[in-house]
């Protein structure tokens, strides 16, 4: 985040309708500041993206565009605020930087990875797995306007499943692990109601819970592309293997996945066949992790997810063990 001057501030409120004082600071918008304000008795989240080499209008419009679409069908995600000129978007140019402007409703509950083991209950995790279901349910219809605000396909852009940037100084033995993986991946089919706008960075600091209402409000869809809808359920259970797992992946894997798919198929179908592709989705994420976080890992410097993750990873990439060994053909 940087220091923000008055002007400019004053500037970006008015956008909204709002004045400088009305804005609050609050935390957790990585290179952008992030102010929550007041309007209408709507607690509002303003995002103020500063210029960036990673920052693409066309593709930060993409995304609000989706997720308009995604609320307004009944998604449980991040709802999209119009400035007052009625824009999803607001650029901004000051001093020949270009600035981005985005406003969402605030959700309610705490982020997903500060919920306690023992509060993700069965009827919890199938909330999770309905709020996803729902969201591939009304991916299946989704067009954008224009078609250039089209999200790239997941092996075109960056994320998790595909870190393209680190392919070039990562390791020869690493790399051909995932080409044999990819050569079975490509293959699979890419039907309306298999493959489609998919989340693609669904872990568990990604969305909020709300404990008491027992409601998911799906976030920071950044890296969405067009995917195989299987993907959000690969990386969900690869997240939370290792955040709350401990000891025992297998018993908590299976309680996780059973009751996850349980709350995805009250929203859209699932076939046993995308199960059976799930070691490999798995295995395909392991790989682009590990990529990574080797980058500058040491156990001294890294944070808890690391040093859970980290430790034997390489050996198992190389040695083609399971991310995790159930039978998916069960669930």
């Amino acid at each position: 985040m940087m220091t923000l001057h008055s002007g400019l501030l004053e500037t970006c409120a008015r956008r909204y309708g709002v004045t400088a004082a009305q804005l609050s600071p609050i935390s957790g918008g990585n290179y952008a500041d992030v102010f929550q304000f007041q309007r209408d008795g709507q607690e509002i989240i303003l995002k103020i993206n500063p210029p960036h080499p990673d920052m693409s209008f066309e593709l930060m419009q993409s995304v609000l565009e989706w997720l308009a679409y995604l609320t307004a069908h009944g998604g449980q995600a991040l709802r999209p605020v119009c400035s007052a000129a009625g824009r999803l978007i607001e650029p901004l140019e000051l001093d020949g930087a270009p600035y981005v402007l985005m406003a969402f409703e605030k959700a309610p509950g705490v982020l997903a990875e500060g919920i306690q083991p023992e509060d993700w209950s069965a009827e919890m995790i199938q909330a999770l797995g309905r709020a996803l279901g729902l969201a591939h349910r009304i991916a299946r219809d989704y067009a954008p306007a224009d078609p250039a605000l089209r999200r790239p396909e997941w092996d075109q852009g960056d994320s998790c499943f595909n870190p393209m940037d680190l392919f070039p100084q990562a390791e020869k033995l690493i790399l051909e692990k995932r080409a044999a993986l990819m050569t079975r991946i490509e293959k699979l089919p890419k039907d309306r109601e298999s493959y489609g706008l998919a989340h693609l960075d669904l872990h568990f600091g990604n969305f909020f819970v709300d404990l008491e209402n027992r409601r998911i409000t799906l976030l920071d869809f950044d890296d969405c592309a067009y995917g195989w809808y299987v993907m959000d359920i690969a990386m969900l259970l690869f997240d939370v293997l290792v955040v709350y797992a401990g000891s025992d992946p297998q018993r908590f894997g299976a309680f996780f996945l059973r009751n996850l798919l349980q709350g995805y198929r009250r929203e859209k179908p699932l076939s046993p066949f995308w199960l059976e592709q799930l070691p490999d989705l798995l295995k395909l994420l392991e790989i682009g992790v590990y990529l990574d976080v080797a980058q500058d890992y040491s156990e001294q410097t890294a944070g808890e997810w690391g040093r859970k993750f980290m430790p034997g990873r390489r050996e198992r990439i190389l040695q083609e063990l399971p991310y995790v060994e159930l039978d998916f053909r069960s669930f």
